[in-house]
């Protein structure tokens, strides 16, 4: 890393080869050359010197560079990032300490998406293997959650608190406040409609068949998010070829997941004892990811925000009892609604 000194004589050097310094021009002068031609010369030369330097000496002295920003939008499990990979176009994959990244571009934003894994552990190595092989200008979440609010609801907290911990992260204001901005007439356009999918049977819920919300699903910005560790510490593990909930990627597009799923997995079944109801009382939205991918971020200075539709909540047509029958029939739309507002607020980022 350049010292100051170094860095201050760097930038008056490039200034003045490219003819933007303020102040009397005494560069030119100081070459003393028997031509003009000469002189010229040697100013090309020194120009195309500091061209070169742009991207090492002159940025690490904390210039700016034209280089296109790269933002992260990180997702737990299958369903939720083919949700946003429908939104994006992808140009290579890079594998990093065991998980995928794929880089490409949401519109004309530069973006790394990844899928972390569920649960607190697999969230937090994601994200640090994000940061540590990617220069991202920031953190999203898009994912699915419960919540007070109604089913399909965008959930956007202001605050997220890691249970169990105690720490609590807070979303920079002029991300809340673009954020509210999806809240406005044609912000973003969410889904009410769902095909009842076949993962787990749920009593009451009529599997293949297309379930409509009574109302117009909405954006919230505000609240407090949490996340748990129902785990017990241990990072949960994948279930490869299984369903888009357990799986371990999203299924090619000329692929499917299996018709009959692996169930429900066991550490799952025990973290879901005593399923909460969806009268709550709950936060704005509750996970298992997302303070731990918030704690990480914060560690490394990078701005984070996390869009978390309602799976399990309030206003279900079915009257399903929360947690987790009302996921496994509702997972798919939640997903596919974070995701939309997710990219809205990605496309919108100045």
């Amino acid at each position: 890393m350049p010292g100051p000194g170094r860095c201050a004589a760097a930038r008056r050097s490039a200034c003045r080869a490219q003819g933007s310094c303020a102040g009397p021009r005494r560069f030119l002068p100081a070459l003393a050359r028997d031509s003009i031609a000469d002189m010229m010369h040697d100013v090309r030369g020194i120009m195309g010197l500091l061209s070169a330097l742009m991207g090492s000496g002159l940025a690490a002295c904390g210039q700016s560079r034209s280089v296109e920003p790269t933002w992260a939008i990180l997702s737990a499990f299958p369903a939720e990032a083919a949700a946003v990979l429908r939104h994006a176009s992808i140009d290579e994959t890079v594998l990093r300490d065991g998980f995928e990244f794929r880089v490409g571009h949401v519109g004309e934003k530069r973006v790394v998406i990844a899928m972390t894994g569920i649960g607190l552990g697999n969230a937090a190595a994601a994200t640090r293997a994000l940061l540590s092989g990617f220069d991202v200008a920031g953190v999203i979440v898009s994912g699915v959650a419960g919540s007070h609010h109604r089913i399909g609801d965008v959930a956007v907290p202001a605050t997220w608190t890691l249970l169990g911990e105690g720490s609590t992260f807070a979303v920079r204001t002029p991300w809340l406040t673009l954020a509210e901005r999806l809240g406005d007439p044609g912000g973003v356009a969410l889904d009410r409609c769902t095909i009842v999918p076949d993962t787990v049977a749920i009593a009451g819920a009529p599997v293949g068949e297309t379930l409509c919300l009574g109302f117009e699903p909405a954006v919230l910005v505000g609240g407090v998010g949490e996340s748990s560790d129902p785990f017990g510490g241990k990072a949960f593990e994948c279930r490869p070829e299984s369903d888009d909930v357990f799986g371990c990627d999203v299924a090619a597009a000329d692929a499917s997941y299996p018709s009959s799923s692996v169930g429900v997995p066991s550490e799952v079944k025990e973290a879901s004892d005593g399923s909460i109801s969806a009268t709550g009382p709950w936060p704005a939205a509750t996970d298992q990811e997302t303070a731990a991918i918030a704690r990480e971020a914060a560690a490394a200075g990078v701005p984070f925000i996390a869009f978390r539709a309602v799976s399990d909540g309030a206003d279900d047509p079915l009257g399903l009892p929360g947690f987790p029958a009302q996921f496994f029939v509702y997972y798919r739309l939640a997903a596919i609604n974070a995701a939309a507002a997710a990219v809205a607020f990605v496309q919108q980022i100045p």
